[in-house]
Parts: C-alpha cells; structure tokens; sequence
C-alpha cells in the first residue's frame, strides 16, 4: 500500500480566485491535493512504477455521485507534482472519473457493437431574445460527421438531413429508443440554483427550457442507454453561455445509466473542437478504450488553452466501450489481479477524507521476469533518490548544527528516511532486498 487514509483540505475559495486561468488553478488545485508528504511519495512511487513497466499510468478520481461540489472542481487542471506538467496532456496518465456509488445502474458490455451515433444540434430561433448566440448547425453537423468517417450518423436539428429539423426532447426521446451508441448534444446550458438547464426546442422552433433531472430520468428508463454521451457548447456563432452547466450534467447522466458521459467545463473553438472530436473518435474506433483515446485526444491540444476544458465520467470496468481484451502487453508488462502487482492505478477518493490507493506488491510470481526487472529498476532508482535526498539534508544539518537546523532540513530528512523505508519494503516484496545504509535510519 503506497499510502491510504491521507487526510486533504481542499479549498474551493483558492481555486475560484484562478477560475480565468486553468494554469494557476491547476497549479494550486495541485498544491491542496499533494499537501501531505506521504500523498506526494506515493505519487512518485506510482510514476516511476509505471514508467519501469512501460504501461500507462490509471488515474480514477472516484467521487460521490451526490457530491455536485467535488464535480465542479476542475481535476483536469490537475499537475504532477513532480515537474509542474498537466496531466491532462500526457497521453500515458489516463484521467478519469468515476462515481462512488452502488446505486448505480449496472453496465453490461457486450461484443463490439455496430456503432450508431445520434447527434442533437439544438439552435432555437429566439435566442437572441435570451442573450444567448445562434449556432451554426450545419458546421456542427459536418464538424461531427467528419469525425464518425463512415460511421452512421442519424441528425436531429434545423439541417436537411435530419429525420427531425426540431430539437424536442420528445424527438430525441423517440430517437433514443432506437438505440444508439454515441449520443451527441450541442446545445446550450445554463444553470439555475436547482438545476442545470438545456436549452432545446419547442415544436415551432423556439426556445424550451429544459430541466437537467428531466433529461436524465428519461435516460434512467430507456431499456438500451447508450453506452456514451457527449455533451458539447462550441463557439460557433459566438460565445456560448455558461457552457459549464454542460458538464454539471455528467455525473447525472451517468447515474441514469450510461456507461461514460464526456463534457465540456468550457467553449471550445471551432479549431480545438475539430481537433478534439477527430482525434478522440479515430482512437475509439481502433479498440474501444475511452480513457486512452480521451488523453490522445487531449493531448492532441496541449499546445492549445482548451487543453482541460473535456471531462470524462467513466464506469465501464477497465475503460472500454465494449467487451474487448486488452491490447497484449509488451514484453516484460506486469499483470495486475486485486491486489496483487505493481501500481498502476491510483484511486483518489472524495468526501471528507481523501483517500489514495496503490496495488500492493505481493506476489512477485505473478510479474514476467522482465515486468520484474523494471519494477525493481523502478524500486532501485527510488531508493537512491531519497537517498540523495537524505544525503543532501544530514549535510545541511552537519552545518548548522541540530540546535540551528531549519525546520524543514529535519522535516525533509523524515520524509526521505520514510521514503527509503517504502522503497525498501517493496524491494523486498519482489524478491531483491536492498542493503540497509547506516543512514536509513535514525
């Protein structure tokens, strides 16, 4: 166990401060959540792991599903503690959400599925009225099909292919029992102090307000939800209002049974959609792994300020769409079952107390020789940083003196004896105990 139990304070005040600036608000989101020594050891430990086995690092911020003020957090923004550098924009840290709930609906996978996207574009006539901007529906309709390629796309919205040119919600509840399995949403999203509204279209094409609780109880009692939702507000036409509210609805979604809801926490511009949407669809299409194909997709903007705007709920075990075996590991890949192998994913728990949980290495029979090899590689290097670090820390002290020491030479120095202590301890799980220092110990 890297660390478990590890007690968090998180401030929202702080973060609302930087809510203009995703960099500062990731940096000091980063800052709250890494606080504790033991949490930010654990974070290096996992990473090093990963990075010795050559596999992708899994990263569930499990939340609770009635805990609208943990999900208004912006965790994309999150930072390695490490170097400084988003998340988000590393194609090897799948991060995800996920709700912690048992309430849930159950999520059956089955064999790949003929793909069927319904895609809703919903641009009522009389929003200028509301102060809100027109979209551009044609573009969003092409924006998406260049996306799919080949994959048969049914349109709901004022285009002429659409089977209904309204964007009522008992056309998409018509369309929806046809079961699809993507569901595309354009449109706009407010929020109200109950609720998060839509804004779609009544019959004669202007607006109808539409409550978010409304949308997910019929997604609740359709017999075949789709397996994804994707919720978007784009600055086609201008600037969308509050495209926040979009991504209220995600983890309400997915309660309502969908197995994975992506949503926006902002605008993306015409470019980024582009490029956020392609890149995302052509690396769903190639194995159905969501989490892996959602950091490709964001890193594809990392050069870009939209780099954290997509927020993915998941709750399809291992991230994919469907019934799939993972893609075979390369030589030396380490297996992982319960508890046994080394750390690949990080569990951060919300609430009160957060809680971060590795897979404890116990079994070293279970890692292939060369899986074996790099987590002990990975142990080694570890090891002989902390101790660097040790070192660096008892020659402050021989300087000053104990008497005269600063706080944080004796602080580091029980940080990196109890890093040596971790590292040691796994060292021996797989088999290659490592020689004890004088200065390992006090």
């Amino acid at each position: 166990m890297l660390a478990s139990e590890v007690p968090l304070a998180l401030a929202p005040a702080a973060l609302l401060a930087h809510a203009l600036d995703p960099v500062a608000y990731g940096q000091t989101l980063t800052t709250q959540l890494f606080a504790a020594p033991a949490l930010r050891d654990a974070w290096q430990q996992a990473r090093a792991l990963a990075h010795g086995t050559n596999r992708p690092l899994r990263v569930r911020l499990s939340l609770p599903a009635d805990a609208a003020d943990l999900h208004a957090l912006r965790w994309e923004t999150l930072r390695d503690p490490s170097n400084d550098l988003p998340l988000a924009c590393d194609e090897c840290i799948f991060l995800v959400r996920t709700l912690a709930s048992s309430e849930l609906r159950p999520v059956t996978l089955g064999p790949r599925p003929d793909l069927r996207t319904l895609l809703v574009v919903a641009n009522p006539h009389d929003l200028a009225r509301y102060h809100l901007a027109a979209l551009e529906v044609a573009a969003e309709v092409q924006r998406v099909r260049d996306a799919l390629g080949a994959t048969p796309l049914t349109i709901i919205g004022d285009h002429a292919d659409a089977v209904s040119r309204r964007a009522t919600l008992p056309a998409l509840h018509a369309a929806l029992r046809e079961a699809p399995t993507i569901f595309c949403l354009v449109a706009h999203a407010t929020h109200t102090e109950a609720d998060s509204v839509l804004w779609l279209e009544a019959a004669d094409g202007t607006a109808a307000r539409v409550p978010g609780h409304a949308l997910s109880e019929m997604f609740s009692h359709l017999a075949r939800p789709p397996l994804l939702a994707v919720l978007m507000a784009c600055t086609s036409g201008g600037a969308s209002h509050q495209a926040g509210a979009l991504a209220a609805l995600g983890p309400r979604l997915a309660q309502a049974g969908m197995g994975a809801v992506l949503a926006l926490h902002d605008r993306l511009s015409l470019a980024d959609a582009d490029t956020f949407l392609a890149t995302l669809w052509r690396e769903v299409a190639r194995d159905g792994a969501l989490d892996r194909a959602t950091a490709v997709a964001r890193a594809a903007l990392r050069d870009r300020p939209s780099w954290w705007v997509p927020a993915l709920w998941l709750r399809m075990r291992d991230g994919y769409l469907w019934e799939a075996s993972p893609p075979a590991a390369t030589p030396g890949g380490v297996h992982i079952s319960g508890s046994v192998g080394t750390v690949q994913q990080i569990t951060v728990s919300g609430g009160n107390v957060g809680t971060i949980i590795g897979q404890q290495v116990n079994d070293r029979a279970a890692l292939p020789p060369e899986g074996r090899t790099r987590a002990i590689a990975a142990q080694r290097t570890l090891l002989e940083a902390h101790r660097a670090t040790l070192g660096h820390y008892l020659h402050q002290l021989a300087l000053t003196g104990s008497a005269h020491a600063r706080p944080e030479v004796s602080h580091g120095i029980a940080e990196a004896r109890a890093g040596i202590a971790r590292a040691k301890t796994a060292l021996a799980a797989l088999g290659a105990p490592a020689d004890d220092h004088p200065e390992d110990t006090p």
